[in-house]
């Protein structure tokens, strides 16, 4: 069992996957972000690999009704 520090910007591929879903982005990203992404990703080293897509943390926070 791998163990994840709840304060670090660490998250698992399947949970962002869901994430990216749940907020529109089209399944031909998910696809190709599922194939570059490792296990467990850190946010803020994927950032640069995100914006490539057009995502943005504060995109994301934003159509999760929350705000940046």
């Amino acid at each position: 069992m791998s163990y994840v520090d709840p304060d670090s910007e660490r998250r698992s591929k399947a949970e962002l996957l869901r994430v990216l879903r749940r907020i529109g982005v089209p399944n031909s990203t998910i696809n190709e972000l599922d194939s570059k992404l490792p296990d467990f990703v850190d946010l803020d080293e994927a950032a640069a690999l995100f914006q490539t897509y057009g995502i943005t943390r504060d995109e994301a926070i934003s159509r999760l009704g929350g705000s940046p």
